[in-house]
């Protein structure tokens, strides 16, 4: 096989765009991409990167050569001094033993019982929405999103309800998330020891989310009862070797990941969600009348998902135009090859499903908002790794159905009531943290949804 040099940027070159890298991070990978095709290379002094572009290529590194990948990255490395060793950063046998153990909270039969999660919880908020529809005042979704899915998540996996501790737990998450993401951005800066306001305030927010992890494992500790929930696993669990449970520390670890992983990404989603169905009132309306036809006036359960199709179609469209993990990375451990490219150990590579998933070559007009791409006929013509918001291969995140099953029962309940317009006031500017979220939040304002009648009905 010939190899040949995979085109890119030298240390100078990526030096002299750093100021746009920081400021301008998806526009950057995006450029690079037209200008260099779709294995692009960075040269950083002593380390390459690569960033992958094609659904075979990561395919590859996803799935085909999964173990030759891991996550010893100086992002994954970053999320770990929030989460430790949980799922979402461990590798080979920890991560194997952890995913083994924590996948019966994510059986067909716990996400059927879903809908008693969200459903409650969601017409909470929508009640609180009403007070605001007479003001006229603008309210933040992706505030409202973040609070609203970890109370869901907090109910549906650990049992307990995080309603009144929502916002100190959020303003937490958000706060330790935003830390590592300024010191990604500026890699020379004042160590994390150092009692500076900004690690002093990283200190406090991270105390926020042990304190309440801990408290609560206090609390089955003293009951003598670990539970039948995640947390029950958890504490429940022994090495198949030695017989010992998970140290306090492990347990904290995983409960972290998952309180993070699994409400910020979703909010995440849906706040995109909201946005772009502002900007596309056709299918808004089009959402709006699937949800009248299939409920009429009552609940929407688990069991009506497969008939409100397009709701979920709007959903994936948002996840291709905003995923949520907007960049992946792996490092090589051993040579391999790329397309005829040698990939030295060491190496990193980078994916980035937000650049992929707007490629022309399997998204025509990528930057339109077509639900209609997912239909199951479009699907099956598109490469399966074009479309990566939840990963893939083995690594496939463990809750992608639990986000799927909450967003859409979501999605159905707030066009019951509600349609969401933009506030012109206030400008929407991605911003590619951890997730992408919109710079200052999302602000709209509310009005009531107004399905279009049917023929039946309106023939009376």
């Amino acid at each position: 096989m010939v190899t040949t040099t995979i085109p890119g940027l030298t240390s100078r070159q990526l030096l002299g765009q750093l100021r746009r890298v920081q400021s301008d991070t998806l526009g950057f990978l995006m450029d690079c991409v037209q200008t260099y095709g779709d294995l692009v290379s960075f040269q950083a002094g002593p380390t390459t990167a690569v960033l992958v572009n094609q659904p075979e290529g990561v395919r590859h590194i996803l799935q085909d050569n999964a173990r030759n990948y891991s996550k010893d990255t100086v992002q994954y490395n970053a999320l770990s001094t929030i989460t430790g060793r949980g799922l979402l950063t461990s590798d080979g046998d920890l991560w194997f033993r952890q995913r083994r153990l924590e996948q019966p909270a994510f059986s067909r039969p716990r996400l059927a019982a879903l809908d008693t999660f969200v459903v409650p919880a969601v017409q909470r908020l929508l009640d609180h929405w009403e007070t605001h529809l007479p003001t006229g005042q603008s309210i933040d979704v992706d505030q409202h999103m973040m609070q609203v899915t970890l109370e869901i998540v907090g109910k549906a996996l650990f049992s307990i309800d995080l309603s009144s501790q929502a916002p100190a737990l959020t303003s937490a998450v958000l706060t330790t998330l935003d830390h590592i993401v300024h010191r990604a951005r500026n890699p020379i800066s004042l160590p994390d020891f150092l009692p500076t306001r900004r690690n002093l305030r990283f200190r406090a927010a991270l105390s926020t989310l042990d304190a309440a992890v801990y408290d609560l494992m206090a609390a089955r500790q003293e009951a003598g009862d670990p539970g039948e929930d995640m947390l029950g696993m958890l504490m429940k669990a022994r090495d198949e070797e030695t017989g010992q449970p998970m140290s306090e520390r492990q347990v904290r670890d995983e409960v972290i990941t998952l309180l993070i992983a699994g409400h910020e990404t979703v909010a995440s989603a849906l706040t995109w969600t909201f946005h772009l169905l502002a900007a596309n009132p056709g299918a808004r309306q089009r959402l709006e009348n699937e949800v009248h036809s299939v409920l009429g006036g009552r609940l929407p359960t688990t069991a009506d998902l497969p008939n409100l199709p397009y709701t979920g179609w709007v959903f994936s469209e948002a996840l291709r135009l905003y995923p949520p993990a907007w960049l992946i990375t792996r490092k090589a451990l051993a040579e391999d090859q790329i397309s005829g490219h040698t990939l030295a150990p060491g190496t990193l590579i980078i994916l980035s499903p937000y650049v992929l998933q707007r490629t022309p070559a399997y998204w025509p007009e990528p930057e339109r908002f077509l639900p209609e791409r997912f239909e199951p006929s479009a699907e099956k013509a598109r490469p399966r790794y074009a479309y990566i918001p939840f990963g893939g291969g083995p690594r496939l995140c463990i809750g992608s159905n639990f986000a799927q099953i909450e967003a859409q029962l979501i999605l159905a309940l707030v066009a019951q009531r509600f349609r969401l317009d933009p506030d012109p006031r206030a400008a929407v500017i991605p911003d590619p943290l951890v997730t992408i979220r919109p710079r200052g939040g999302l602000h709209m304002t509310l009005a009531r949804s107004h399905p279009e009648p049917t023929p039946a009905e309106a023939a009376v």
